[in-house]
């Protein structure tokens, strides 16, 4: 029993480095969830015959480019979404909240998903924000760490 609480108090250490630089994105996720936050590039130069291009608020490509640079993306992440059956924004939603300190690799592979997604669907960034997907994971995720990264004795008996 204490071999699998420290290899917990170690999981979650892992993550905490790499997630909590992520937590000051929170506010700003939660003022922008369902709202727009990319729109086209629409001004003279472009004319019916060229092509329109996403123009991402700042931040939003700051916290890509943040979970770019750890090591929270997973190219696998397509096996979750088969394994799960994964059609869309609220099978997500639901899977992230079922996630307990057993399976946080769940949280990863959807990031992934809408990250490493994102460079060729530029949609999907703004999906993740407008439908609250990267909030729920970093919710997801501070919830998690609340729960197993304390003192000795206090760790929550859940999983």
């Amino acid at each position: 029993m204490e071999q699998d609480l420290e290899y917990t108090r170690k999981l979650i250490r892992g993550y905490r480095k790499e997630v909590e630089p992520l937590f000051r994105y929170l506010s700003w996720l939660e003022s922008k969830q369902g709202a727009k936050v990319s729109s086209s590039y629409t001004e003279n130069a472009v004319t019916k015959h060229s092509m329109a291009f996403p123009v991402y608020d700042g931040t939003l490509l700051g916290f890509v480019k943040e979970v770019q640079k750890s090591t929270l993306t997973n190219r696998n992440y397509v096996y979750l979404y088969s394994r799960h059956k994964l059609t869309g924004p609220k099978e997500e939603r639901a899977l992230i909240e079922s996630v307990t300190i057993r399976n946080p690799e769940v949280l990863t592979d959807i990031l992934s998903k809408y990250v490493l997604g994102g460079m060729t669907k530029g949609w999907l960034w703004s999906q993740a924000v407008e439908e609250g997907i990267f909030l729920s994971i970093l919710l997801k995720f501070k919830e998690l760490f609340d729960t197993w990264d304390q003192p000795e004795g206090n760790q929550g008996e859940q999983g």
